[in-house]
């Protein structure tokens, strides 16, 4: 089903649409990718893809994207492959590592605030002067102690340093639980279904999922 024109679109542009896919597909199977799509997006690449295939025939990727907006068809076959871009068990765990890391940094500075704990040296070095006395006034004025998330955070911190993958794996299902939710609570224990149960909340809202959708 199309929402462009009834005859569809230019046999120029199907074939342009099937290269597009192809070059996609082809990227799964290789790695020289990854590490810009970990750093910076997936966006970067599909623009990419679309300049070398749109502009030797002296198109552009802007007229690409305006058809596959219309034609729902093919703009789903884009998006079908970008999505398994993004699951590359490779991408994925890079992402994940990452991740870990930040939230280390993140939970580090939690515990200095609230305890007075003083993190590693990697985490000052990243941090400036200005933003260092910040920290050590919030430390000394008491403000940020908070005796039921710094066990919490020190929880965290615990399965993050001891190497295994505990860190990022729900108690309570066993899960992994989703980096956009990690990215907003650092030290949770729990995937949000989990979360809510043990909160005895009604489970009525789906896991956050984020959409692949980039026209």
């Amino acid at each position: 089903m199309t929402t462009g024109s009834p005859e569809g679109p230019p046999p120029q542009w199907l074939e342009v649409h099937r290269t597009v896919l192809s070059t996609l597909e082809a990227l799964a199977s290789s790695t020289g990718w990854i590490a810009t799509a970990a750093n910076v997006g997936i966006e970067p690449i599909f623009e990419r893809v679309l300049q070398q295939v749109c502009e030797p025939r002296g198109l552009t990727p802007e007229a690409y994207i305006a058809l596959i907006t219309k034609e729902l068809s093919l703009r789903a076959e884009v998006q079908s492959r970008l999505g398994r871009l993004m699951e590359h068990p490779a991408l994925v765990k890079m992402r994940r590592e990452a991740h870990r890391r930040e939230a280390e940094h993140q939970l580090h500075v939690l515990r200095y605030v609230m305890s007075g704990h003083e993190p590693p040296e990697w985490v000052w070095s990243t941090i400036d002067e200005n933003q260092q006395l910040q920290l050590r006034d919030a430390e000394e004025s008491g403000e940020e102690r908070d005796p039921v998330l710094l066990p919490r955070v020190e929880r965290a911190l615990q399965k993050l340093t001891s190497g295994g993958d505990a860190y990022g794996k729900c108690e309570d299902c066993g899960s992994s639980i989703l980096l956009e939710r990690l990215q907003i609570v650092p030290w949770a224990e729990c995937c949000a279904s989990c979360q809510r149960k043990r909160e005895g909340t009604a489970d009525t809202q789906p896991e956050p999922q984020v959409s692949v959708v980039y026209f």
